[in-house]
């Protein structure tokens, strides 16, 4: 029953809550008042506590932050359960962070609860609750609450058998060499057939037709247990990690019984689960339709095992969760645009499929990505085609919580053509830079090395198991007589250890403990269990049965001889079940049941009991040095003889029903018998370590008789009993002969209850009274371990209850006073003191008085100490300024069982955040990192061993600058020539005493602050003399230290100084100009300033028809010129103004209001802003014309194509002070000189826009080359198609040849169809490409036939004495002649024209008969006969007659053309 906390309500009797709300969701406000007094306020959290899950053990920790004036007082509760415990709840609270913090160290799971946090003070409460769950470790299906339950209603066989069929790891036996690990077939139950061989490789399995034998049987029982539970199994998917990075299994299943229970497993241990999806623990199995889903959160390394799913104590589905690493991450890629980019990597174990995510996105396999995986799946490759410079980014790879990342940088490829994408390239960029193949063949190399090691395990398991098989069969004949055989057949794995049943009500135990006498178990005619003998060496026989009952003879380490009882059924006896020296024979049996005899290591005779019927009859179960014998059986009861170390005989009492009858319960050296019965009851005989003989008193009914209970040195002898009550004698250390009284009825006779040196006998009694006879010497108290300092005193006491001697005895050795060492004795205590503790005092010390003992250990040791000089030096404080590092070192001599301990001000620290704690052999360090002004305090380390604990202290001292100082800002004085303020120190000096403070002022208006003086520590005032009447100030002031300047502390207001004196009126402010968005006003200054300088005006308006006056600037804004354009105004409506002069007093008074103005433009002829004239397009695209304009009242806007109306098709948008023309889908037809026209009431205006609509240029047509000289070739082609059409397509040559093998261009902006190319050499091969280029750019090239050495040679004539001499001089010719431009204005202007001469000719420009080539207007040039004219941009007088002119020696030639130039 939990104790609820009880946490009254802070409001007094009659008074009454006012209920508020908190800025922080969750908090419960309670206003004990309804009006707060001024400055005051109720608790209120600006940080409430957060919900906690934690684990079993850790420290587990609230914390909040409340306000309130007055400061709250702060309780903390749960709702079921006390939190007074100040081992398990502490409260604390820090005054630096303004924390409260609720801690409960170790936590258990009985404090999982709902907490309660309470602030209060006299004006309110203020409460917040908060969850914490606490997560069992090592949960395991024995704690489940449906076990409590069963064990409530005692159905212990189901809660035995509910358990894991993989047990945990803590409690795995150790496995046999090659035997097959239990998953190996919970796997291959749940997978698929395509996995068989991949589980049988991991488990080293290769006897695949043994497999799938062995594998049918287990899933036929398997099914048919889960048919109990759940019907139509199916879609089971193994474990996988999923993209939100979880883990999750999942099948589906129907439960015939909906409330059945589900459980999980991991590694054979219980793990808790929640059902909700926003809970906070780590498991959660969610249930959808019939689909069952586990997942898992916040993956760890640790979360790998085997993971199980069972309904009731049935499993239904078993994974592996596995955690691969990398042995070679992926690593940075640099590739080239459009070229592919390969991250690739190894893992440590065999995976299909890692997840890879490019930029947080998951990949799959595409058309952009190939994803490779090698044969033996540990190299895997991501391959990135095509990279653009989009794909750059950061690149990962994912198996399970391992990850891996890099980056992909994709350079732009910078050859490629302008426009156009460059061409896709083959190569690929990236790797890892190792021998993935290497890395690979070596992990490979030693997975295979593990799994054939798994396999000879198996392999050598098997064969040995055929030779143990093959060796069973003789032994298994001799083993079908009485008993006879006296070899020691040991046959471990066909034993059924499950397949017995105790059916009996009542055990019998005959010598359960270290007996050196005789320990046997009684004769049993019903269905009880007799045992006898323990670790005996004596003689232990299990008694004779005559039913389907048990009989054990020998359970314990036997020296002699266990025999096994005979049975006449199919029973199962064992005899020697323990390490004996004798002989192991198993009993007799008259069926087909197995005789094991001999069932451990054995050095005697173990025999099982004699049996009648189906029952199972152990013999020699233990460690015996006799003969270990369990007692006649006649029914179905369980008889064990033997069952503990006996130095003796132990036999168990005779019993005639099915009760129980123990013989030899302890280390006894005597003989100890077990009473006879008649009935079901219980008779012990020799119960704990007895040198003589326990002997069990006779009973006729089903009561209980136990003889030697104690270490007996006597004889024990238990009284007689008629009825059903149990009989003891001898209970204690005894050393004589401890006999039970005899009774007749149901009563209880104990004889020799102690340790007893004497002969302790009951009386006789008659009714259920008790008779106890004892006086023997006893101990009372004994020793027990002990630690002691070295060099101090040490004693141990030992107290008898009478007066007797004793001997102390040392490891062994007798001990004696002196050497440092007194023994005493005092009447009944005993007493041994060692004055000065050595090492050498350490050792096992015995008290022995007669048969009695007690004996502890005393451990002689040091507690910790610390060197002189080191204490000294870490005495000494640490200084350092806020954010440097502490550190701390203190030496020590090292020790055992050392633990070392930091503190802080009282609380412990704990290694992380800021701070780190270094543990070495012989010193610790703790470093502080960043420290802060708040870190200022205690600093102590502490040494503690068992022997005790040492300290040493330091001081940490963390320099600051001061904070501000103290306001507020107080006025003390203020005149028209003096301001005296006054302060109050800082808080805190950071550390460092105060040397003074800084003082500066700002004048209202201006953003300077100049600094006028400082002061000394110990005065907080300051008189500034320097100030100006009327002119308000602004003060600061800072403290200063050694370590710098605090922020500052300024005046909440600006100080005047002496009286207020405000200005006169301005002028009446008069309107300027007006427009729909601005009106401009200018006024004249006041007549009367007072006196006072004049620093600016403010503006206000009032709308028509209202009475708000708005201030249009502030005062701390001042319009500084007298003239002022208001811009916050709606068009359309009517304003009047007023203005106010502003002197260092304030604004004085306002101006007359101004007439009325209203916001709207002032007509004007529509004018165009800032258009462009001229824009080409690409066909097919859309064409946007957009025309700004300004005009009052809006103009009506017109477009015409070439002085026509518009298409219908094109589309004109008219919005206030723009018109856009749109074609949506152009054409080269839509090319032409477009005009916007506006016209309004005031006037119109026109322009002209030309739109030239094109497209890439056709290519050239085929391209001829002539020699018309030696050295030069005449290159033509035939015009583009597009020649025609576009007057502004030029042409471009590139040369090639031989020698270079590089293509270069010779000509550009050619608008002729020829072209002669010089200095072409003999010998070498010559190509030539044209290319036809416009706005858009260029065409494909027409490529020219090869110009080589052997072809197109100019023919040379010679008769072959001599030749004649060959002039090559002509006179000029024009080969291309000029072409007529009609240009628009602005536009720029080629003329071209090719001439021809030689020598070379003199060629000139002329425009209407005026030479031009020293004109700065004109660019012309002259490059091997091709004369070029260039104008930037054309105007009016550039219209005309264009004549070239090109005359040499030898004549003249001229051509001329005319310009035009359009508007």
């Amino acid at each position: 029953m939990f104790k609820r906390t009880k946490v009254t309500d802070g409001t007094a009797t009659g008074q009454v809550g006012f209920r508020k709300k908190s800025k922080v969701p969750g908090v419960m406000i309670t206003q004990y008042i309804e009006k707060l007094p001024e400055g005051k306020s109720h608790p209120d959290f600006t940080r409430k506590p957060i919900a906690l899950t934690i684990q079993e053990g850790k420290f587990a920790f609230f914390k909040a932050i409340v306000t309130g004036d007055p400061k709250p007082t702060v309780v903390w509760s749960r709702n079921n359960g006390d939190v007074s415990d100040p081992a398990r709840y502490q409260s604390k609270y820090d005054p630096n962070s303004n924390e409260h913090t609720f801690e409960m160290p170790h936590v258990k799971p009985d404090q999982a609860d709902t907490y309660k946090c309470f602030a209060k003070n006299e004006y309110g409460q203020a409460m917040v609750t908060v969850v914490l769950n606490v997560i069992e470790v090592g949960f395991k299906m024995t704690k489940a609450p449906q076990q409590q339950a069963e064990v409530a209603n005692c159905n212990f066989k189901k809660v035995l058998k509910r358990r894991s069929k993989v047990v945990p790891k803590a409690e795995e036996p150790e496995k046999k060499e090659g035997e097959i690990d239990p998953k190996f077939w919970e796997l291959l139950m749940s997978a698929d057939k395509k996995d068989y061989e991949r589980i049988c490789a991991e488990f080293g399995v290769t006897d695949f037709r043994w497999m799938l034998k062995k594998l049918n049987e287990m899933k036929r029982e398997r099914e048919e247990e889960q048919a109990e539970f759940v019907k139509n199994l199916s879609d089971l998917k193994p474990i996988h990690i999923n993209a939100d990075g979880t883990a999750s299994f999942e099948l589906e299943f129907d439960l015939l019984d909906p409330s059945s229970s589900i459980y999980l497993y991991k590694d054979g241990e219980m793990i808790p689960y929640t059902k909700e999806l926003g809970d906070k623990m780590k498991h959660c199995l969610r249930k959808v339709g019939r689909k069952y889903i586990f997942s898992m959160r916040d993956l760890m390394p640790e979360d790998a095992g085997f993971y199980q799913l069972d309904v009731e104590d049935v499993n239904m589905f078993s994974t592996d969760f596995k955690m691969v690493d990398f042995l070679v991450k992926i690593q940075e890629v640099k590739a080239m645009e459009r070229e592919d980019a390969v991250f690739e990597c190894v893992i440590s174990a065999p995976l299909s499929k890692l997840m890879w995510f490019g930029k947080n996105m998951p990949l799959e396999q595409g058309d952009k990505y190939d994803i490779e995986v090698s044969e033996d799946k540990l190299i895997h490759r991501l391959v990135v085609k095509d990279c653009m410079v989009v794909d750059k980014g950061i690149y990962a790879a994912c198996a399970g919580i391992k990850s891996c990342n890099a980056w992909l940088v994709v350079e732009a490829d910078k050859g490629a053509p302008k426009g156009k994408k460059s061409a896709r390239k083959t190569t690929r960029a990236g790797g890892s830079g190792t021998d993935l193949q290497k890395v690979a063949q070596e992990q490979q190399q030693k997975l295979d090395k593990e799994r054939e090691e798994r396999k000879e395990k198996i392999k050598a398991a098997r064969e040995a198991a055929a030779e143990a098989a093959a060796a069973e069969e003789p032994e298994k004949t001799a083993d079908s007589g009485a008993g006879k055989d006296k070899g020691a057949a040991v046959e471990v794995e066909r034993i059924d250890k499950t397949s017995v049943a105790a059916t009996t009500t009542v055990a019998g135990d005959s010598g359960s403990g270290h007996s050196a006498g005789k320990a046997s178990g009684g004769a049993k005619q019903d269905g009880s269990h007799a045992d006898a003998g323990g670790h005996s060496a004596g003689k232990a026989s299990g008694g004779a049965r005559k039913d389907g009952s048990i009989a054990d003879a020998g359970g314990g380490h036997s020296a002699g001889k266990a025999s096994g009882g005979a049975k006449q059924d199919g029973s199962h006896a064992d005899a020697g079940g323990g390490h004996s020296a004798g002989k192991a024979s198993g009993g007799a049996k008259q069926d087909g049941s197995p005789a094991d005899a001999g069932g451990g290591h054995s050095a005697g005779k173990a025999s099982g009991g004699a049996k009648q019927d189906g029952s199972h009859a152990d013999a020699g179960g233990g460690h015996s040095a006799g003969k270990a014998s369990g007692g006649a059986k006649q029914d179905g009861s369980h008889a064990d003889a033997g069952g503990g170390h006996s130095a003796g005989k132990a036999s168990g009492g005779a019993k005639q029903d099915g009760s129980h009858a123990d013989a030899g319960g302890g280390h006894s050296a005597g003989k100890a018998s077990g009473g006879a019965k008649q009935d079901g009851s219980h008779a012990d005989a020799g119960g704990g370590h007895s040198a003589g003989k326990a002997s069990g008193g006779a009973k006729q009914d089903g009561s209980h008789a136990d003889a030697g209970g104690g270490h007996s040195a006597g004889k024990a002898s238990g009284g007689a009993k008629q009825d059903g009550s149990p009989a003891d004698a001898g209970g204690g250390h005894s050393a004589e002969e401890a006999s039970g009284g005899s009774r007749q009825d149901g009563s209880l006779a104990d004889a020799g209850g102690g340790h007893s040196a004497g002969k302790a006998s009951g009386g006789a009694k008659q009714d259920g009274s008790l008779a106890d006879a004892g006086g023997e010497p006893g101990i009372t108290s004994g020793l027990s371990d002990i630690l002691a300092t070295r060099g101090q005193p040490a004693e141990l006491t030992v107290k008898m209850n009478t007066d007797c001697d004793g001997a102390w005895f040392k490891d062994g050795e007798p001990l004696k006073s002196g050497g440092g060492i007194s023994i005493t004795k005092d009447a009944n205590i005993h007493k041994l003191t060692i004055h000065s503790c050595r090492d050498t005092d350490s050792g096992l010390l015995r008290f022995v008085s007669g048969d009695l003992s007690t004996e502890g250990r005393i451990t002689v040791g040091d507690v910790p100490e610390f060197d002189e000089d080191d204490l000294h030096k870490f005495s000494k404080p640490v200084i350092v300024r806020v954010g440097q590092n502490a550190a701390f070192k203190m030496p020590f001599q090292p020790q055992e069982s050392l633990t070392v301990s930091w503190f802080k001000d009282g609380t412990e620290l704990k290694d992380g955040g800021g701070v780190k704690i270094v543990r070495e052999p012989n010193h610790s360090r703790l470093l502080l990192r960043d420290c802060l002004r708040s870190d200022t305090g205690e600093i102590k380390i502490q040494l503690k061993n068992p022997f005790g604990a040492v300290e040493a202290t330091s001081q940490l001292i963390v320099l600051d600058r001061p904070g501000p100082p103290e306001g507020p800002v107080e006025t003390v004085e203020t005149t028209s020539s003096v301001i005296e303020i006054k302060w109050n120190p800082p808080k805190d000096d950071g550390g460092s005493a105060v040397t003074n403070y800084i003082i500066e002022r700002q004048e209202r208006g201006h953003s300077l602050w100049t600094k006028l003086g400082d002061v000394s520590a110990e005065k907080t005032s300051f008189r500034d003399r320097n100030v100006t009447h009327g002119k308000k100030y602004s003060y600061r002031i800072y403290a200063e230290n050694p370590q710098g300047l605090s922020d500052s502390l300024e005046t909440a207001d600006s100080i005047m100084a002496g009286i207020m004196i405000l200005s006169g009126p301005p002028g009446k402010p008069k309107v300027v100009s007006t427009s729909k968005t601005c009106i401009n006003l200018t006024w004249t200054p006041p007549e009367d300033d007072k006196g006072v300088p004049i620093i600016g005006y403010q503006v206000e308006k009032r709308k028509k028809d209202t009475n708000q006056w708005l201030a249009l600037n502030a005062i701390n804004e001042p319009i500084e010129d007298v003239n002022y354009a208001v811009k916050d105004v709606t068009e359309g409506a009517e304003y009047e103004f007023r203005v106010s002069a502003i002197n260092e007093s304030g604004a004085g008074d306002a101006s007359p209001p101004s007439a009325m103005a209203c916001a709207k433009n002032p007509n004007m002829r529509p004018c165009f802003k800032d258009p462009e004239d001229f824009l080409v397009v690409r066909a097919g695209n859309s064409v946007r014309v957009k025309i700004s304009y300004e005009a009052e009242p809006p103009p009506h806007i017109t477009w015409l194509k070439d002085d026509e109306p518009i298409a219908p098709w094109i589309n004109v948008i008219n919005t206030e002070g723009m018109s856009q023309l749109v074609i949506p889908s152009s054409k080269r037809s839509d090319s032409a000189i477009y005009t916007i026209k506006a016209k309004n009431s005031v006037g119109e205006a026109f322009f002209d826009v030309e739109v030239r609509v094109t497209d890439e240029p056709k290519c050239p047509g085929p391209v001829e080359l002539e020699q018309t000289v030696y050295g030069k070739v005449a290159v033509s082609w035939v015009p583009s198609p597009d020649q025609e059409l576009d007057d502004r397509l030029y042409y471009v040559v590139s040369q090639h040849d031989s020698n270079t093998r590089m293509w270069k261009t010779v000509a550009d902006r050619l608008f002729a169809n020829t072209y002669t190319a010089h200095n072409i050499l003999p010998g070498i091969e010559y190509h030539f490409r044209v290319y036809a280029k416009n706005d858009m750019g260029l065409s494909d090239p027409s490529q020219s036939p090869t110009w080589g050495a052997n072809s197109n040679r100019v023919p040379i004539s010679s008769n072959g004495v001599s030749s004649m001499e060959i002039s090559f001089e002509r006179p000029p010719s024009i080969l291309v002649p000029l072409k007529v431009h009609t240009p628009p204005k602005g536009y720029q202007l080629y003329m071209t024209c090719a001439v021809r001469g030689c020598p070379t000719p003199n060629v000139s420009w002329y425009l209407n008969n005026t030479c031009i080539n020293s004109d700065k207007n004109y660019y012309i040039t002259n490059s091997c006969g091709v004369c070029s004219m260039y104008i930037l941009r054309v105007r009016e007088n550039d219209g005309g007659e264009y004549r070239v002119v090109a005359v040499n020696s030898l004549g003249k030639a001229e051509c001329s053309t005319k310009l035009t130039v359009r508007d």
